[in-house]
């Protein structure tokens, strides 16, 4: 933050200053090699930046310290992108679920909805975090994540291992009619 304020700065005290300015963290590598932009996960000890339209990753230790520091911060920050896997050998199997109670205002005939939840799920299945990515109606959002939260699962697995993974759950919401009522037998 600090040295992309200078860098405005000085071009700003040059005349030079940018119509718009790119946000995002500086990263210098041991080489020498410097990119601003914003870390997105890490996994296996690989940081993984975006830089504008750009994606770019490199071992946490070919960065020089002050960077491998910010690194560690944004790690300690986000632990649910951090070791997360979204490609495995052996996808997340649903154990356990619930669905969500509906407040009383959607449980009408011509209601339709939906909520779309991220996941993230540590080694053992369970839900460690969880964010709406979309949503038709916000006061879904609330006993949507409360579902998802109680949800468990197989863990995936990469190379024989048990591994975080990170997967969506997308919630439909559609009126069903209550089952009629099974007539006596005779």
């Amino acid at each position: 933050m600090k040295t992309r304020l200078t860098r405005l700065l000085a071009l700003l005290a040059a005349g030079l200053a940018p119509v718009f300015a790119v946000y995002g963290d500086a990263f210098t590598k041991n080489d020498g090699t410097s990119f601003e932009g914003r870390i997105y996960k890490v996994l296996d000890g690989s940081v993984y930046l975006r830089v504008g339209e750009e994606r770019i990753n490199a071992p946490i230790g070919d960065f020089d310290a002050a960077s491998q520091g910010a690194i560690e911060s944004w790690v300690a920050e986000n632990p649910q992108a951090v070791d997360v896997y979204t490609k495995w050998d052996v996808q997340p199997r649903i154990k356990s679920s619930s669905m969500p109670n509906l407040p009383d205002q959607f449980l009408s005939e011509d209601f339709k909805g939906m909520v779309s939840v991220d996941l993230v799920l540590n080694e053992s299945g369970q839900v460690i975090h969880a964010s709406v990515k979309k949503s038709t109606h916000s006061e879904l959002e609330p006993p949507s994540l409360e579902a998802a939260k109680t949800w468990i699962f197989e863990p995936a697995q990469v190379g024989g291992k048990s591994v975080k993974s990170k997967l969506r759950v997308p919630f439909k919401f559609v009126y069903t009619p209550p089952a009629p009522d099974e007539a006596p037998a005779s």
